[in-house]
């Protein structure tokens, strides 16, 4: 039986006619037009990039000169070529200092990760908050001093925890619920911009 969540709504809808293979790419592209994240030249890492829309807007953004580079397990459905590079790979497993061989530091660190949902609010947020302090673990070896990151987190009881974590780090830390979130969704984002000077052991 289908689900509401099954039947097309204005940003599916608005996907397919724009050639975006996601309605996600929505929350990416309200984020960047409030906060004014993404620019020419910039390097972006791209975690849980699958099926691809957020390299597909995250390209046009840093256009020709930048670089763009996304990880995920699961193929992308999107032609991949220069300024974007795809990686089939275990987050998980992958060590973040390999990346340091296409580029000494990114400018924004992104993520889009979630969890396989088991229908149970605590369970989910937990393997939300795991996913969510795993790109933490990326941005803190890879984001440049100055750089943005912005994680996907399912909202719950230790997500303050979380914040506390990243607040530190940066000059300023908010949460957003972006255009194109669906309202019933526990899904909000953690933009975390200005990142202070790293520290010399990462």
């Amino acid at each position: 039986m289908a689900t509401r969540r099954d039947k097309p709504d204005y940003f599916s809808r608005r996907a397919r006619h724009e050639q975006f293979v996601s309605r996600a790419v929505y929350k990416l592209a309200d984020i960047d037009k409030r906060f004014r994240l993404l620019h020419p030249g910039q390097r972006v890492l791209d975690l849980g990039c699958a099926p691809g829309s957020w390299l597909q807007y995250l390209g046009s953004r840093v256009g020709n000169t930048g670089l763009v580079v996304g990880l995920d397990r699961q193929p992308v459905k999107v032609p991949v070529k220069p300024p974007v590079y795809f990686w089939q790979t275990d987050i998980a497993t992958l060590d973040p200092h390999r990346l340091k061989t296409l580029t000494p530091a990114f400018d924004v660190v992104v993520s889009d990760l979630a969890p396989a949902t088991s229908g149970i609010k605590d369970v989910d947020h937990q393997r939300s908050l795991e996913l969510a302090r795993l790109s933490w673990q990326y941005a803190r070896v890879l984001l440049d001093e100055g750089g943005h990151y912005l994680v996907k987190v399912f909202e719950g009881p230790d997500f303050p925890g979380f914040v506390a974590e990243i607040r530190p780090h940066f000059q300023q830390v908010q949460i957003v619920k972006p255009e194109g979130s669906r309202s019933d969704s526990r899904e909000i984002y953690l933009l975390a911009r200005r990142r202070l000077k790293p520290p010399n052991d990462v």
